[in-house]
C-alpha cells in the first residue's frame, strides 16, 4: 500500500486553506475533519496538518 504524506497547511489569522473543501476555512472546522491528522498551534508558524483517504487521481493508471 502506497502511503501518502501528510500535507501542511499555515494557519493565518485563524484560516487555512482546506483541500477537501477547496476554499480557506476557520481553522476550528479541522478538529472534526476526517482528513485532519493534527494542529499544532505552538508551531511557528500555527499549522494544520491532513492527509487525504485516498490517493491523488495523478497515481491512478488509466490501463488497469
Amino acid at each position: 500500500m502506497l502511503r501518502h504524506r501528510s500535507e501542511q497547511h499555515f494557519i493565518d489569522q485563524g484560516r487555512l486553506y482546506c483541500p477537501l473543501r477547496r476554499h480557506d476555512v476557520d481553522f476550528d472546522l479541522c478538529a472534526g475533519c476526517r482528513w485532519c491528522t493534527g494542529i499544532d498551534l505552538e508551531a511557528t508558524p500555527p499549522v494544520v496538518r491532513c492527509e487525504p483517504e485516498s490517493q491523488p487521481i495523478w497515481l491512478f493508471r488509466s490501463w488497469r
